[in-house]
């Protein structure tokens, strides 16, 4: 059971983990990040608790789990599923870029200033159930609103970024976040169509923007969308400064294993760990991404994108 004085977040649920979101590449997760023992393990993207899960299952008792998500509805799968962990567990909702200062709450909770940071876990995108609830995260449901906000509480909307971001910013938006290269046909057939207040009306906004014949209509309103969420919740700005943090909270030998999903944030953390490596603070564990295989894509196919990366501190 978690520890008495680690509570796990306190509202109740009936969702658990693999009902929430079918984690990508466990088994491999688990081989890069070695947990056990001891120390402080980070789950910078908790979900419904998958990976954490199997996290928890090799720490021992004096180990200490954070695991931090901005959605309150996966930090409560997450603390049905992590109701049996032996480890002391405390889950946060933060953003992971202020996983340092989650971290040194905990260690003040607990007057352990000292524990060290051993392992860290980003599973970027978004979780199975972010995609199917209908707050427009996905373009196949044209009826819900433009919102793709991770924290319900922020203020900003995709349809504020949408309706309120001049032509020419929403292009370099779109093209910088998704390498979308008829980013400007979009932007200028999405300001035509303002205002957006459904996914649908952006789907037909997008479409109309394309060339009649265009056969990969499907990928622009994918990467579309994709480019606008991560504007909407300041993805990259936040990734680059969680690792660098965690980076450097991390004590010799502990790693960091990162699971991107689209190009743009592959390179941003294919970038920091090769400067890690020219600085010579961190060795690259991954040259290459590793891929799902074959028979997890048939079973999970929303793994079919991801791509895993590990770094060790020197």
């Amino acid at each position: 059971m978690c520890s008495a004085d680690a509570p796990v977040f306190d509202e109740s649920g009936s969702a658990g983990a693999q009902a929430f979101h079918t984690p990508a590449m466990q088994e491999e997760v688990v081989a890069f990040l070695l947990p056990g023992g001891g120390g402080i393990w980070v789950d910078n993207t908790l979900g419904g608790g998958g990976h954490a899960s199997l996290i928890c299952a090799r720490l021992s008792p004096d180990a200490i789990f954070i695991g931090i998500d901005r959605d309150p509805r996966a930090l409560e799968a997450a603390g049905v599923a992590l109701r049996s962990a032996k480890c002391r567990v405390f889950l946060r909702r933060a953003h992971f870029a202020d996983a340092a200062g989650v971290i040194d709450d905990v260690r003040r909770q607990l007057g352990e200033m000292e524990a060290p940071v051993r392992g860290a876990l980003w599973d970027l995108g978004l979780s199975s159930d972010q995609i199917d609830r209908g707050e427009g995260f996905s373009f196949a449901d044209r009826s819900a609103k433009l919102d793709m906000r991770q924290d319900p509480d922020q203020t900003v909307t995709a349809a504020a970024v949408l309706n309120e971001t001049p032509e020419r910013q929403l292009a370099d938006l779109i093209y910088q976040n998704a390498d979308e290269r008829l980013s400007r046909r979009v932007a200028a057939g999405i300001v035509k169509a303002r205002p957006l207040t459904t996914m649908g009306e952006l789907v037909d906004a997008v479409l109309r923007s394309l060339p009649r014949d265009y056969r990969q209509k499907d990928d622009v309103l994918r990467r579309t969308c994709q480019a606008v969420r991560i504007a909407v919740n300041g993805e990259f700005d936040q990734l680059q400064q969680s690792l660098a943090d965690l980076g450097g909270l991390l004590v010799k030998g502990g790693r960091l294993v990162v699971l991107s999903y689209h190009s743009g944030e592959d390179r941003l953390v294919k970038r920091f760990f090769r400067q890690g490596r020219i600085d010579g603070t961190l060795e690259v564990l991954t040259p290459k991404p590793m891929r799902p295989d074959r028979a997890e894509i048939r079973e999970n196919s929303r793994a079919r994108s991801a791509r895993l990366r590990a770094a060790q501190k020197l």
